[in-house]
């Protein structure tokens, strides 16, 4: 599943908006301009530094600058999972990569879209992360280029040389453009999320155009098993994202609390009505289960799934609770059943 990164590049100056984008994105992308690689610079970091110690999800840090190493020892001491310098500006690109892999943190080269692709080749094998820009890096607002050819090119580099390198695409990300890139590991949205008054609603129309054409046993499949069991291969494969205040049990918390709510805006029949509540159990989204008398088919989850949390099955009983509120498709209340139960255990 596509996780939503999101920018804060136009809400800069208000550590409240930066904190409620936290707080309903999956992830946070940090940019940091310097005004010589790009045109504009950024709030200088000393300034930014009570905001990002603030996020609680994890974060990349996209370094649009020329003094590179400068600014890498700087950040590093946020610990963030990624840091992102361009390739364009580098000397010594692997020079780079192994100082900031010297650092304990994740590397990711960003290319411009006028930039020769080919010029990241030499470096799939070492990098941690490839961010695509679909605008040119240095301001937000700007319009989606396209770049599906090089996620394309991306996506079958990385099964044929079994490489493990993420895919971030950014830049002129809306509920339309989404879909053009919805192969990518991460998307950052900016714009099209802050310069709303509800940032919760943007990213759920995001996510719902993902997730265009699922039937409700893929939507129930797809959104609760990969990214319950995705956890296990992201913690497995990127041990340094629990370094960075990742909290895999949260996270597992967080993953089933969003895909509840996903099922009651795309399947709002499912809810008794708008001022109701209904609660989905692990158990019946076996193939054949009901919900308020709708059948699910497709059998996508086993019959002796394990929670990763307890490695044991799940029981019959485990099940989060959503409740409508103002009948609206994206504001809802959800709490687990046993409010003591954080992790299903």
């Amino acid at each position: 599943m596509v996780k939503v990164a999101g920018s804060f590049l136009k809400i800069q100056n208000d550590f409240e908006k930066i904190r409620e984008l936290d707080r309903v994105c999956d992830l946070i992308h940090f940019d940091i301009m310097d005004g010589k690689f790009t045109e504009k610079a950024t709030l200088s970091l000393d300034k930014m530094k009570g905001a990002i110690l603030s996020l609680k999800k994890p974060f990349d840090v996209h370094l649009m600058v020329e003094d590179i190493k400068k600014y890498v020892d700087e950040v590093a001491l946020l610990k963030p999972s990624y840091i992102i310098f361009h390739i364009e500006v580098a000397d010594d690109v692997l020079d780079v990569i192994n100082y900031i892999h010297g650092k304990g943190i994740k590397a990711g080269l960003a290319i411009n879209p006028k930039s020769n692709f080919e010029d990241i080749y030499p470096y799939l094998d070492i990098i941690d992360l490839v961010l695509v820009m679909s605008v040119k890096a240095g301001a937000g607002g700007q319009s989606f280029i396209d770049i599906t050819e090089r996620l394309d090119i991306l996506l079958h580099y990385r099964k044929e040389n079994n490489l493990s390198y993420l895919i971030e695409v950014d830049g002129g990300i809306n509920d339309t453009t989404i879909r053009l890139v919805k192969k990518a590991d991460i998307v950052v949205a900016g714009s099209f999320i802050t310069d709303s008054d509800n940032y919760q609603s943007q990213v759920y129309k995001l996510k719902k155009a993902l997730r265009n054409g699922f039937t409700l046993a893929e939507l129930l499949g797809v959104i609760v098993i990969l990214s319950i069991l995705g956890l296990i291969a992201v913690g497995a494969i990127d041990s340094n994202l629990k370094q960075s205040r990742f909290d895999t049990c949260t996270v597992q918390k967080t993953n089933l609390i969003d895909a509840a709510k996903m099922v009651a805006i795309d399947y709002p029949e499912i809810l008794p009505d708008a001022s109701g509540s209904v609660s989905i159990a692990v158990s019946v989204l076996h193939d054949g289960g009901e919900i308020n008398g709708q059948v699910i088919k497709g059998g996508y989850i086993e019959d002796e799934l394990e929670n990763p949390m307890t490695d044991e099955p799940y029981a019959d009983g485990d099940s989060v609770v959503i409740t409508t509120s103002n009948g609206s498709d994206f504001e809802y209340t959800v709490n687990f059943v046993n409010p003591d139960d954080d992790c299903h255990k």
